[in-house]
């Protein structure tokens, strides 16, 4: 059984609403799927992207091919990225938080300000 990442289309005329599902690739476009894995919302500004990391994480590691819109999708969540690291056996990167001189500028004048304040 192939398995593909995909969307379904819900919601009314003109106002779409997609669920991002792993399914058969045999099934219809609305029809049966085999696990919901996050949602898209188009209509919102900015467009609302909810993807559960575990859940597609799972399948994309079990050989579900994406389509090119669940890739796309997958890539602004940042699962997509992750994904490939790990394939390629590198590190995950995590955001480091690490001060700018520009902050640190700020802090500097604020100290001179109190102490001419004194």
């Amino acid at each position: 059984m192939a398995v593909r990442i995909r969307l379904q289309r819900h919601g009314k005329k003109r106002r779409p609403f997609y669920r991002l599902v792993a399914a058969d690739s045999r099934s219809q476009r609305d029809g049966r799927f085999i696990e919901r894995i996050g949602h898209y919302d188009p209509m919102t500004d900015p467009a609302n992207i909810v993807i559960d990391a575990e859940k597609a994480l799972k399948w994309l590691r079990t050989g579900a091919q994406p389509s090119d819109t669940a890739k796309d999708l997958m890539s602004k969540a940042g699962v997509w990225e992750q994904f490939i690291n790990e394939k390629e056996g590198r590190p995950t990167p995590t955001p480091e938080t690490e001060s700018t001189p520009a902050s640190e500028e700020g802090s500097a004048s604020a100290e001179e300000s109190a102490e001419e304040a004194n």
